[in-house]
């Protein structure tokens, strides 16, 4: 696949995963994949500083596409795998210039904060960013998850991420057996899942088992306290929410980026 496929692809995505391999760990989160000058991009907020700053020192990262609701055309389940690197973004003018409308166009939920120049000096916390480039060394097709029976199964390898897409065939509390495609080696690993109310995204729940890859099925040692999407929240929950966030991201932004923002 060309370089303007895969960034056809990307920009006609939805949702996505990006996957990393932390102190011996796999380690999966679900993402807005964006593109920035020909590479994909995660645009973090500074509420998850952690997460960004985390997926930015692994030496190897892969980022998947392959949720196939809510896309265009251009659309391909894909995994991309390369270096990434970090641009600090605090005062929100890279992420202004270069992510903003497509964040806007593909999550609407940021339209709440970002989608008029009122909305952005209101919720000025909100644009400051620690941004994720990958820059891609190989990719290959991946199936789609089509049904709440699909995981991303992520193995560790040394530092690599080993990614395939796994369809739950038997599930037990102590081991999972999935049905994929080719070979993957035994060794720490995670099955992610991830859902979200179509398509306003207002709801996106992502949850993990962790465990132990033997080569045919998981063994799990950590198990999620809920899966699936949930009920909506309520008027008082969605508040609580954003005033939460406003909180992370006010209290981890930089200072000039914080002063500058807040005149």
């Amino acid at each position: 696949m060309s370089v303007e496929a895969m960034v056809a692809a990307l920009s006609a995505s939805s949702l996505g995963e990006v996957s990393w391999v932390e102190a011996g760990v796999p380690q999966v989160r679900g993402v807005v994949p964006l593109v920035r000058g020909g590479r994909p991009a995660l645009a973090f907020t500074y509420a998850d500083e952690a997460v960004a700053r985390a997926v930015a020192a692994a030496p190897l990262v892969t980022v998947s596409i392959t949720e196939p609701r809510s896309t265009g055309g251009a659309f391909r389940p894909l995994l991309m795998t390369g270096p990434p690197s970090l641009v600090e973004d605090p005062d929100g003018e890279v992420y202004g210039a270069d992510l903003l409308v497509q964040e806007l166009h593909r999550y609407p939920p940021s339209r709440i904060f970002a989608d008029s120049p009122l909305l952005q000096r209101e919720h000025w916390w909100y644009l400051p960013r620690l941004i994720v480039e990958i820059e891609v060394a190989a990719m290959w097709p991946l199936a789609a998850r089509t049904s709440g029976e699909h995981y991303l199964l992520v193995v560790a390898e040394d530092a690599t991420p080993v990614v395939h897409v796994a369809r739950v065939q038997q599930a037990g509390p102590d081991r999972i057996e999935v049905v994929l495609e080719g070979d993957v080696p035994a060794g720490p690993a995670v099955l992610f899942g991830q859902d979200a109310s179509f398509p306003d995204l207002e709801r996106w729940s992502q949850w993990r088992y962790r465990g132990h890859w033997d080569g045919a099925a998981l063994r799990v040692e950590e198990s999620p306290a809920h899966t699936g999407l949930g009920p909506a929240p309520g008027l008082m929950q969605r508040w609580r929410h954003q005033r939460e966030l406003q909180r992370r991201c006010v209290t981890a932004i930089p200072g000039p980026g914080r002063g500058g923002r807040r005149r």
